[in-house]
């Protein structure tokens, strides 16, 4: 097993929360491993979540980092309405806990985080909270993403909904 701190698994969640308030998007992409699994589940009901993303709806599902990084595309260039201008954002994550995950070399980071949305067209600010669940990986002695699991508490949004809102 990787010798590593749960203080810099638990930095690798605000480092990430980081630069997508800042919008430096190479830097999020980083984190990411090239197989990393984005994943926000849809609900079944108002208490069960969808459990498997390839047989069953979910709000955003990007597996691998190059599906992040055409959403990052898509989100910042020209051609995405919905997303001129980019919302400013404030990701709060509270609660990190560190556990060991079935993988020896992996540990599961679970969190809360609640992201202020402030668009820039309406003059609206509007919040988006989730549950958590990061699956980190070392390489070459630094922490990086293999999964992230993002359960929306409150799933239905008024407006548009990415990878930068969680």
């Amino acid at each position: 097993m990787t010798n590593v701190s749960n203080a810099s698994l638990i930095d690798l969640l605000y480092t990430e929360a980081r630069h997508l308030d800042e919008q430096r998007w190479d830097e999020w992409l980083s984190l990411y491993e090239p197989d990393a699994v984005f994943w926000v589940p849809a609900w079944k009901s108002d208490h069960e979540p969808t459990v498997d993303p390839s047989s069953e709806v979910s709000l955003i599902y990007a597996a691998g980092r190059q599906r992040l990084e055409e959403r990052v595309k898509r989100a910042t260039g020209t051609k995405s309405l919905a997303s001129q201008p980019l919302p400013r954002t404030m990701h709060c994550i509270t609660n990190p806990m560190v556990t060991t995950s079935d993988d020896a070399n992996s540990w599961r980071v679970l969190s809360y985080c609640v992201t202020q949305i402030y668009d820039l067209r309406t003059e609206t600010l509007r919040t988006a909270a989730s549950r958590c669940e990061h699956t980190l990986v070392v390489r070459d002695g630094t922490p990086r993403i293999a999964r992230k699991k993002a359960l929306l508490i409150n799933d239905k949004v008024p407006t548009v909904l990415d990878f930068y809102c969680i």
